[in-house]
């Protein structure tokens, strides 16, 4: 094996490999990649993998000879790094020395190699759904559901975004949903023909955060989804890298969610976006209870917030907003959690959905935008002064 490579696409490879990669391993081969060169193409292909997710990369490079080896990952990546940019990187094996020789410009490493035998077989698995789905509209569908996500690991059903296919009122569309139970995120975007025989899928939080990356560190404009019962993979392309990702779906049923967000509020009330995120993270900082508890009195045309903290004391932020109800109403909302929600709203004003006070709200863009959002939020119980 021999080849010549620009740091600035090894390193990046490399930065894709880590990301799945734990540097402390029970199982060392799991903490290399199988590295493939190919003088036929003039290629090198390098494929990481925790059992779970891989990822696989195609990038050009100068090869002289063929050749494949299982190298360390996170020291290749760290070596990588370190070299000086705009330079290039040759990687080689020195019979003589039996290591992987890595040389550029002044700088010489000779690091230790496994067989390639002792790489873990990639699961070749058989997808009967595949579509298109441009990338920025796939990146901001899951961007605005993880909101909902839930970080709690013991429920490994909510760890993730529950992705199916839906006819609503004769418009076919994607659904992207995630729920942590005091919250639910929908996103909808028009579904692909090829979508439709998609089965309701959970992809994990894991899942979720390297796909965001991927699509981040690629000028590819479209994504390839891939789908089975049980795998799901991201194929992505542009002039510099293939990389074909895929990862193990979560076994489990997501929850009902629809009759949560199907609720008929009738009070609706209209405020300033920027203007609220900004009033609740004033009045936030003397909240120090784990509710982070923010108490809203809703008028016709206003809106007056309060938080309150027996350590540090209390804050009062009064809001410009149009309530439609005849009587005033008191509702309380998780603060971290509303703005989580709001931060997603690109409208310059948003819609609350109200019903009571202990029920649910529905918040939503006061007027239709690229992407179909809806977000449920359950309330807490209104905290008096």
């Amino acid at each position: 094996m021999k080849f010549t490579i620009e740091k600035k696409l090894l390193e990046k490879v490399m930065s894709h490999a880590v990301g799945i990669i734990e540097r402390k391993q029970t199982v060392p081969i799991l903490g290399y990649v199988l590295m493939e060169s190919s003088s036929v193409d003039n290629t090198i292909k390098i494929t990481s993998t925790n059992m779970d997710l891989t990822i696989v990369d195609v990038v050009k490079a100068e090869v002289e000879q063929s050749g494949i080896y299982c190298v360390a990952a996170n020291l290749l990546y760290d070596i990588t790094k370190k070299m000086k940019n705009n330079s290039k990187i040759t990687v080689s094996f020195d019979e003589a020395k039996g290591s992987v020789v890595i040389i550029s410009n002044n700088s010489s490493f000779d690091i230790h190699y496994m067989n390639k035998d002792n790489f873990p077989p990639i699961i070749d698995a058989t997808y009967d759904v595949k579509f298109l789905l441009n990338s920025e509209v796939l990146k901001k569908s899951i961007n605005i559901a993880k909101v909902a996500m839930l970080q709690d690991n013991t429920r490994f059903h909510l760890n993730g975004i529950n992705m199916h296919y839906e006819n609503d009122l004769g418009v076919n569309k994607l659904r992207f949903v995630a729920t942590d139970l005091f919250r639910i995120s929908c996103v909808s975007v028009l579904a692909p023909n090829e979508s439709q025989s998609m089965p309701s899928i959970i992809v994990s939080k894991k899942t979720v955060g390297e796909i965001l990356k991927l699509i981040e560190d690629t000028a590819a404009d479209e994504v390839c989804l891939s789908i089975s019962d049980t795998r799901i993979c991201f194929q992505l392309s542009d002039d510099s890298i293939n990389t074909e990702f895929s990862s193990r779906l979560i076994n489990g049923t997501f929850p009902e969610y629809k009759s949560a967000l199907e609720v008929s509020n009738d009070k609706i009330l209209l405020v300033n976006t920027e203007d609220f995120i900004d009033a609740i993270d004033r009045v936030s900082t003397v909240v120090m209870d784990s509710t982070n508890s923010i108490r809203l009195d809703i008028q016709s045309d206003k809106l007056i917030l309060n938080g309150v903290s027996r350590e540090l004391g209390s804050a009062t932020e009064e809001v410009e907003a149009s309530f439609n109800a005849f009587e005033p109403m008191t509702i309380c909302f998780n603060g971290k959690y509303l703005m989580e929600i709001l931060e997603k709203i690109e409208t310059k004003e948003v819609k609350f959905l109200l019903a009571e006070s202990s029920s649910s709200t529905i918040i939503e863009p006061s007027e239709k935008t690229g992407q179909d959002m809806l977000f449920a939020i359950m309330p807490i119980e209104v905290v008096k002064n």
